[in-house]
């Protein structure tokens, strides 16, 4: 009879969720999630990976769920279901030769394990080869005890099969467990990619080489091989080497170091995007500080790899990021980067210190203002938050947002169709600042012309002592209602211009009331015309300027008639 212990693999096994494929890992800006998994160990000896994704108390999967089977091909599913269907089918066989009833039940419960152990696949390798050492070794004593004794040749090849079978599985187990086979697969691998002489033109697709992709399995069990790589000078042998560590979970003390030093030595940006995809999932605090002054990068597609790798668990991270975050949003180098993390999402702690961040000096404040926008714009757009449309109201009519912030809102719901006429009527009043009073007489004015409170919001912004609203007025004056204010077209002109003056002076003139025709200044001498002629050369003296005054005939000279001659 089975003690309850022998069956304790299978029951292990049975609460093992289904293995997640690591190899859909993509670089550069993408919509597609990345799926990663995380490596726990197990009572049967060695690690199995769980989605990183589970929470705590939810379900992993359904035991209905079909099994992952995106590493294994061909030839790994054909040995996958011959381990299987063996032990099941040799009993059903010698039950079939030996017309013993038991050897017909003992298949019967040699299927029902195999069923349990189709969830799993390789089933060659630990932690799930202990289980089917156990299966044959179930199947070889189901198989010995009815026919104890029998002079059949064809019995003893079946017991032999099964215990030399069993025997064999029982090795790979240890030599996998051990490291020695790990070790000897990443050794086979990365000599390989050394010697290797065709490379891809763009190091970027190193990563997706056969020898990068069968190293990447390996290198989960030992990296050591792989880090030896890094000491290459071959750029593309460095990138290969960290393309198979990208979004390694687990590091031993002093390798994601490694790595990161790798990056900060090599000049390369291949190699540092690598390096930054490989550290996404590091939690040390110094590790993470080092992702986030990679956001200051000289390489654009090195910047934009460390923000992807800092949105890799986030809600971790922003705590130990947050300083480098906010150092690459105020480096004027970067000021016309645009928004950060633009591929994924922030934590609410990053919300909430972008908000912060809106109401500092350039370019700190627009790129948090742009990064912002760009996250409310995504959330929008996939419709998960319902609320988040009257949240972003409220906040664009809050007095405590920045104005720039405020303006930017009010622009995101236009264009999502979410500013209403009530939300452009509140927007107009007094106690809002300029901006707004600005943005709002402008949409007003598009949808309708002749608004006359529009009109009115315009000459009220108008009659103020600042040129720069008088720029933006003149711009809706000119782009929208088709007066001509002499604003150039393009770039407005600078503030201390003179042409600013001047199209200042035409808003405020048309602000009081001004007719189109005094708005247009006075013409100055035409090309063309003769020179006055000068007296040397006998022309007519210039007659004397009149006084600005009449004279006076009160007024004598005070010494007499004297001084008149």
């Amino acid at each position: 009879m089975l003690r309850l212990s022998t069956l304790r693999p299978l029951a292990c096994l049975a609460r093992l969720p289904r293995a997640e494929s690591r190899d859909k890992v993509r670089y550069g800006s993408s919509s597609e999630q990345k799926s990663r998994s995380v490596w726990v160990p197990c009572p049967l000896g060695g690690r199995h990976r769980l989605p990183d994704t589970a929470q705590v108390g939810s379900r992993i999967m359904a035991w209905s769920a079909p099994a992952p089977r995106h590493d294994l091909g061909l030839l790994g599913r054909v040995v996958s279901f011959t381990l299987l269907a063996l032990p099941a089918a040799l009993l059903g066989g010698f039950g079939y030769r030996t017309d013993l009833i038991a050897l017909y039940v003992g298949a019967g419960v040699q299927v029902l394990f195999a069923l349990t152990l189709l969830r799993a696949h390789p089933v060659w390798r630990p932690p799930v080869s202990a289980s089917l050492v156990v299966l044959y070794l179930i199947a070889l004593a189901w198989l010995w005890l009815p026919t104890r004794g029998s002079p059949d040749w064809a019995v003893h090849i079946g017991q032999s099969a099964l215990l030399i079978t069993a025997v064999g599985l029982a090795a790979v187990h240890d030599l996998t467990r051990t490291g020695a086979e790990p070790l000897r697969r990443a050794n086979k691998w990365c000599a390989k990619l050394v010697s290797r002489t065709d490379w891809p033109l763009q190091f970027t697709d190193c990563r997706l080489l056969p020898e990068v992709v069968a190293l990447r399995g390996a290198a989960l069990d030992e990296i050591r091989p792989v880090l030896a790589l890094l000491s290459d000078p071959r750029p593309e042998v460095q990138c290969a080497a960290l393309g198979a560590l990208e979004y390694r979970p687990v590091w031993r003390p002093g390798e994601a170091e490694l790595v990161m030093k790798t990056a900060r030595e090599s000049g390369e940006p291949a190699v540092r995007v690598a390096a930054a995809y490989a550290l996404a999932a590091v939690g040390s605090a110094d590790l993470i500080g080092g992702l986030a002054r990679m956001l200051r990068d000289p390489a654009a597609e090195a910047r934009a790899a460390a923000a992807e790798a800092l949105l890799w668990q986030a809600d971790a991270k922003w705590a130990f990021a947050r300083e480098g975050v906010r150092e690459a949003l105020a480096d004027p180098r970067l000021a016309d980067d645009g928004p950060l993390f633009a591929t994924g999402r922030l934590p609410a702690a990053a919300l909430a210190d972008l908000i912060t961040w809106a109401e500092e000096h350039a370019p700190l404040a627009p790129r948090a203002i742009q990064t912002l926008i760009e996250q409310h714009h995504r959330d929008l757009t996939d419709g998960e938050r319902p609320e988040l449309g009257s949240q972003l109201a409220a906040m664009m009519l809050s007095a405590d947002a920045p104005p720039a912030l405020r303006v930017e809102l009010a622009a995101l719901l236009r264009d999502h169709n979410l500013l209403s006429v009530d939300l452009l009527d509140k927007l107009t009043n007094l106690d809002q600042p300029g901006p707004m009073r600005l943005f709002a007489a402008e949409e007003m004015l598009r949808i309708n012309p002749h608004d006359s409170d529009g009109v009115d919001v315009l000459r009220g912004l108008a009659r103020q002592p600042n040129r720069e609203m008088a720029l933006s007025v003149a711009a809706v004056l000119q782009n929208v209602l088709g007066l001509e204010l002499g604003l150039p077209g393009g770039e407005r002109p600078p503030a201390n211009s003179k042409v600013a003056a001047e199209v200042a002076r035409r808003v405020l003139l048309w602000a009081n009331g001004a007719n189109p025709d005094q708005l247009r200044p006075t013409p100055g001498p035409m090309p063309g015309l003769k020179p006055p002629r000068s007296a040397m050369l006998g022309g007519r003296p210039a007659a004397p300027k009149p006084s600005a005054f009449p004279p006076d005939p009160n007024e004598f000279p005070r010494s007499g008639s004297g001084t008149v001659f």
